[in-house]
């Protein structure tokens, strides 16, 4: 009885694994079709992110009035220091680039 939920268990286990690494294979393929990183495929920080992480992402979380100027500088200055071929992350630039456009999106719509 043992080795039957035993191998059940493997067998289940096995069965996930394979449709998990075949998934993100196929993934994988199409971001590289399409020129996608991997992290800007999977990141959708303009639907998640609030202001308040916006504005602590770009450091303007002291200032009560900042303006399109303010933010792009904070943006350029940010990505500039986060630039991949320097050692810096993609991941942190994606996260930068969506708290910009989220505050300027937040500006627009007051």
């Amino acid at each position: 009885m043992a080795a039957k939920l035993l191998a059940k268990i493997i067998f289940t286990t096995g069965s996930v694994l394979v449709r998990s690494v075949t998934m993100a294979y196929k993934q994988a393929i199409l971001q590289a079709e399409n020129g996608m990183g991997a992290a800007a495929a999977n990141l959708d920080v303009k639907s998640k992110m609030s202001p308040i992480e916006a504005k602590k992402i770009l450091g303007l979380d002291n200032k009560d009035k900042f303006t399109i100027e303010d933010i792009e500088n904070k943006h350029k200055e940010l990505i500039d220091i986060n630039n991949p071929k320097q050692g810096g992350s993609e991941y942190l630039q994606i996260k930068i680039s969506g708290a910009k456009l989220c505050l300027i999106n937040e500006l627009k719509n007051k």
